[in-house]
């Protein structure tokens, strides 16, 4: 045996190699090696300091990989098969160079490949400074107003960023709206870091984010604004009624001798607004009762009067006598009661235009048969009349048969001619002597 084992170890080896070979090529033909090229996602897994911020920075979103590996791995690689990871928390401030260095996370596969390779990272230390909140107002309030010395709460900001950057902010500004005011403005309105040619620094943290201001207004003496009061004149048609009157716009302002002035009431008249037999609104561009010695702030000054008109509602009561339908022609009804009373509502006009047809009720006998019935009557009414109730709210429905009740009435007539019947005796006439 030893000798057999001695003559024949090299056919034994050159079969084991074939056997490999041939498990090999078998495993290639199943799963073959491929290369293909993906993007990898630059992660940054540890960011800098807490004290320290990236100013700049030449990281590339995704790395440009080529890998060599089996069909079967860059079928289970998926999304995150594929990283290049970048670690900033040991880097101090200053420039730096990076390399990008792209880990595959499923194996057996081979990096044959990547692009780029390196980054550039600036990396500054994070400073901050207190500047003092600056109200802007912007617009111009309504005629005769003037603004007074804002507040703004609170006073000053804190400006978070790199050297670079918090040194160039000059303000840090709250702006506000006070166009056409006439009255105090109040906003919480968002802060903005300004440099020294009033253009925003970006990438700088503030805290607050916001601050409240208070713009005060006053109005000029020898200025006053006056409440709009609409002057209609007449009646509606009959039924309808005024339910609201507007005016646009609803305050004018009118300027004039300070004494005049002050003397004013707090409204000023529309000239008359006519609503004589209207049946619906009345809309009219109309002129002031404008007091002597004053002047609206707009020469010929007109205000839109919008007087809505509509129909009063109103309530009506009427009786109906219920209609049956869906009875066949071999069957007799008998309502009880015979007739309904139907509370109405809607508007008055409406109500007062109903006539007997335009409001009816009808009870449905269809497939009733031979017998009494509690049935809930259904009242028919124009659009926009509403029912409100039906007295009473159910009808009672006697159906009989027709030719029953006909022959049982055209044996009783019978009876009654018979027994009407009876002999009438005349006396006997005795004969007069010549």
């Amino acid at each position: 045996m030893a000798r057999w084992l001695t003559n024949n170890v090299s056919l034994m080896i050159l079969a084991v190699l074939l056997a490999i070979f041939v498990w090999g090529v078998g495993s290639l033909q199943q799963d073959p090696i491929v290369e293909n090229t993906l993007a990898a996602p630059v992660v940054i897994v540890s960011p800098p300091a807490a004290d320290q911020t990236i100013s700049a920075s030449t990281l590339p979103p995704t790395v440009t990989v080529r890998i060599r590996a089996p069909q079967s791995t860059f079928e289970s690689l998926g999304a995150s098969g594929v990283q290049v990871p970048v670690d900033l928390s040991q880097l101090g401030v200053g420039q730096h160079v990076v390399k990008l260095e792209p880990t595959i996370r499923v194996a057996p596969s081979m990096l044959l490949s990547s692009r780029p390779l390196t980054a550039s990272i600036t990396i500054e230390q994070i400073t901050e400074a207190s500047v003092p909140i600056r109200v802007v107002i912007e617009g111009t309030p309504a005629i005769g107003y003037q603004a007074q010395l804002p507040s703004v709460e609170p006073v000053q900001a804190t400006i978070t960023g790199t050297q670079q950057l918090v040194s160039r902010v000059a303000s840090v500004d709250a702006v506000i709206s006070v166009e056409g005011a006439r009255s105090s403005v109040q906003q919480t309105v968002r802060l903005i870091a300004r440099d020294r040619d009033n253009n925003p620094v970006p990438n700088v943290g503030i805290t607050p984010s916001a601050a409240v201001v208070r713009v005060p207004m006053e109005q000029r003496s020898n200025f006053k604004d006056l409440a709009v009061r609409v002057r209609p004149t007449g009646q509606p048609a009959e039924g309808y009624a005024i339910t609201s009157i507007s005016a646009s716009p609803q305050v004018v302002t009118v300027f004039g001798p300070r004494d005049a002035i002050q003397q004013l009431p707090g409204f000023i008249d529309t000239l008359e607004v006519s609503v004589a037999g209207a049946t619906q609104d009345v809309e009219q561009r109309v002129g002031l009762n404008v007091p002597p010695n004053v002047s609206p702030i707009a020469e010929n000054m007109t205000v839109l009067v919008r007087v809505r008109i509509e129909p009063q509602q109103g309530a009506l009561t009427v009786s109906r006598r219920p209609i049956v339908i869906g009875i066949t022609e071999t069957l007799s009804v008998k309502v009880s009661p015979p007739a309904v009373d139907i509370v109405l509502a809607g508007p008055q006009p409406a109500l007062n235009s109903l006539t007997q047809d335009s409001v009816r009720v009808e009870v449905d006998a269809t497939g009733l048969g031979v017998g009494v019935h509690q049935l809930t009557p259904k009242v028919i009414a124009p659009e926009g009349v509403a029912v409100q109730s039906v007295i009473p709210t159910t009808v009672q429905i006697e159906v009989t048969d027709a030719n029953a009740s006909g022959a049982r009435g055209r044996g009783s007539a019978t009876s009654r001619m018979r027994s009407s019947r009876r002999t009438i005796r005349l006396p006997a006439v005795r004969p007069t002597a010549a």
